[in-house]
């Protein structure tokens, strides 16, 4: 386990479904790195409209929506500033949606307590709300913002999402696909005492931070005073009236690494690749250029089949070797391989028309594809051509 925070500068993108939750189980690894200089963005997906109103002035806003949701619209901005001012995207709106789809509001689900003391889902989850929208369109927009933040890294919850709670939940699955999508790697905050944990960041020289954080949700949470005898301690009261302390560090599990992209051109591949891709050339060669020998006298009535395919399928092989792979090496090969071949069958290659044929066709073809120019670069584009357009758009 590693116990040492990020040590050079990163992009790091906190993919939440609240507000306050990126605070409450990730704040001190978030102050911890802007601290250090790293880029740090909290995506949040939701306004938390659905959210308990603890105190009386408060109170009347609760069931209320809209003012829920600018009321949290106001806690999370006080918050980020106090943990640093990371930058803050709300899903479906700039930064975080594909350009050519209009902006979206995802409005809290909602949950209830199950018997077994953790959330599932409400009964009545409004219709356009996180866990109704389809995945497919909240893991486009969780790319779209990997891609205007330019992310290194995706951070988000564990699998059943901390406690349960359904939008937690969707928004592990949405930030894993989207990362995985992406090739960025993911990492899930566990328990630090679970053992699960592949990194630690010891967030007790941040404390003031997160507690000033903390103290900016009082719709949710209620910050227990500054313990004199201890004054790195931190506890809070949450809505249902668990008492939960900050531990001394928090912990996150990585993903599996991302699959690396598949090479598309002899170019990325690795040595090894490149020998096995010149020898299966070259073996393609003699294949062909051994049919090509053999079948080049047959005819169809008085149509030289036998010069024509072999010919054809010279063309398709050196060709499509050129186009595929962007390379002349290979086309050289699979050339050899021909010539070879031929010369080892040439007793068999006759002094007529087709044999003519046979003998100079895969010679020309050959010198054609290798003589014409690349018509542009068809690989994939390379993260920092990967931009959308957005507030975070171009941050170096």
């Amino acid at each position: 386990m590693s116990e040492a925070p990020v040590t050079r500068p990163e992009r790091v993108l906190f993919v939440r479904a609240h507000p306050d939750d990126e605070t409450l189980v990730s704040g001190g690894t978030i102050a911890t790195l802007l601290e250090l200089g790293a880029e740090v963005t909290v995506l949040t997906a939701t306004r938390g409209e659905r959210g308990a109103m603890l105190t009386p002035e408060l109170a009347p806003l609760e069931g209320d929506g809209p003012r829920v949701a600018a009321h949290r619209e106001g806690e999370i901005a006080a918050a980020l500033a106090a943990l640093g001012s990371p930058a803050h995207l709300w899903l479906g709106g700039p930064g975080a949606r594909p350009t050519d789809l209009p902006e979206r509001r995802y409005a809290d689900s909602g949950m209830q307590w199950g018997p077994d003391g953790r959330a599932t889902a409400a009964d009545d989850a409004p219709a356009d709300s996180l866990t109704m929208a389809d995945l497919g369109e909240v893991v486009d927009d969780v790319r779209a913002a990997i891609r205007s933040t330019m992310a290194d890294a995706v951070v988000s919850y564990a699998d059943d999402g901390g406690y349960g709670h359904p939008d937690h939940v969707r928004v592990h699955h949405a930030a894993r696909y989207a990362a995985k999508a992406e090739e960025v790697p993911f990492s899930m905050i566990v328990d630090p005492d679970s053992g699960l944990a592949d990194l630690t960041v010891d967030v007790a020289p941040v404390r003031a931070r997160v507690r000033a954080a903390l103290e900016q949700y009082r719709s949710q949470l209620t910050v227990d005073p500054v313990d004199p005898a201890d004054p790195t301690a931190l506890s809070w009261v949450m809505p249902h009236g668990e008492r939960q302390v900050a531990p001394a560090v928090e912990a996150f599990r990585h993903d599996a690494d991302p699959v690396p992209p598949t090479p598309q051109t002899f170019a990325e591949f690795t040595p090894q690749g490149k020998a096995t891709a010149v020898v299966v050339s070259f073996v393609l060669g003699l294949v062909a250029g051994g049919l090509g020998s053999v079948t080049h006298q047959q005819t169809i009535g008085t149509f030289p089949i036998g010069a024509f395919l072999p010919t054809l399928v010279v063309v398709g092989l050196l060709a499509g070797l050129r186009l595929l792979s962007r390379s002349r090496v290979l086309v050289v090969a699979a050339w050899l391989g021909i010539a070879i071949a031929t010369t080892f069958l040439l007793q068999l290659v006759l002094a007529n028309t087709a044999g003519y044929v046979w003998m100079i066709a895969p010679t020309a073809v050959a010198f054609v594809v290798l003589v014409w120019p690349d018509f542009g670069d068809t690989r994939r584009p390379t993260r920092g051509d990967a931009r959308l357009s957005g507030p975070a758009q171009g941050r170096e």
